[in-house]
């Protein structure tokens, strides 16, 4: 009878305990027996691209435990891939911005020529409350008071406007930004009522333009797979936040209609969270799963 080789014996003594795809993937796995202080070695599997982990068959067992719990930790650790939103899918809408921009000038041109325009068309508490005037709160966002006010709008409101449309489209977000001015400026007429009080300018709907870009991002960042913190969440809505801080506050008495600025900013928040949350994505519908007939 041959006599045995003791080497023989020995490799028949070890089990495998786990097959993976690299040479790298053995290798870490087989840190977490070392770390036990277990022995372990890394051998070619049967074909190509595989690699067998293998181990003493006393601890085999407890091994493999260690490994599913290390799997399990590796895994939950895990973040999923960032897909990017495409937010500027949409064009730029340079027609609506200088439609816009135009008619601005046009009434700005028509109010130096009848300045009773202002007073049949600003902003005004008692006339849409007492009066029952409901287009105010809409055609003060076309009235300015001087040249400097109405080009500060002009260039602030065309920025944001064209980021709108490149995030939700141009008639949509014109029509938003619009909106959310209108809101604005009827929420400030009935915070301020009974006082008296009277605004004009198109910021309420620049800063509207802004709030829709903060509740654009904000649900972008809702929608991520990525687990984030609620500081980067909220990082679009603290952004305009600032922003609104930086450009719309004044001191009190400066003339200025912050009321009109902080409830616009808010209504472009929901107003363009709510588009960009009903707005489907072309990914989503290509990554559904096909429904199995039964």
């Amino acid at each position: 009878m041959p006599e045995q080789n003791p080497d023989e014996t020995e490799d028949e003594n070890w089990v495998d305990i786990g097959t993976y795809p690299t040479l790298d993937d053995a290798y870490d796995h087989a840190l977490v027996a070392l770390a036990m202080g277990e022995a372990i070695r890394v051998e070619h599997g049967d074909g190509p691209g595989k690699f067998d982990l293998q181990a003493e068959p006393e601890a085999a067992p407890k091994i493999h435990d260690e490994l599913r719990e290390y799997a399990s930790e590796t895994e939950s650790r895990i973040l999923p891939k960032i897909i990017p939103s495409n937010w500027a899918k949409h064009p730029a809408g340079w027609l609506y911005a200088l439609v816009w921009a135009t008619s601005l000038l046009v009434v700005f041109y028509f109010q130096n020529q009848d300045p009773s325009l202002s007073d049949r068309f600003a902003s005004s508490n008692i006339g849409l409350i007492d009066r029952g005037e409901w287009w105010r709160p809409f055609t003060a966002l076309f009235l300015h008071g001087d040249g400097p006010h109405i080009v500060g709008n002009l260039a602030t409101g065309t920025v944001f406007g064209i980021l709108v449309s490149k995030s939700i489209g141009p008639l949509k977000g014109w029509a938003m930004i619009l909106l959310s001015g209108t809101i604005g400026n009827a929420t400030t007429s009935l915070i301020t009522y009974p006082e008296p009080f009277t605004s004009l300018g198109a910021s309420t709907a620049v800063f509207g333009a802004l709030g829709v870009l903060s509740g654009i991002g904000l649900v972008e960042n809702c929608r991520e797979e990525v687990r984030m913190p609620w500081v980067r969440v909220l990082a679009p809505l603290l952004a305009g936040m600032i922003i609104l801080g930086w450009l719309g506050g004044a001191a009190p008495g400066a003339g200025v209609d912050v009321f009109g600025h902080v409830f616009g900013f808010c209504a472009g928040i929901f107003t363009g969270a709510a588009c960009r949350y009903l707005e489907r994505e072309p990914s989503e519908t290509l990554h559904e799963t096909p429904k199995q007939a039964t």
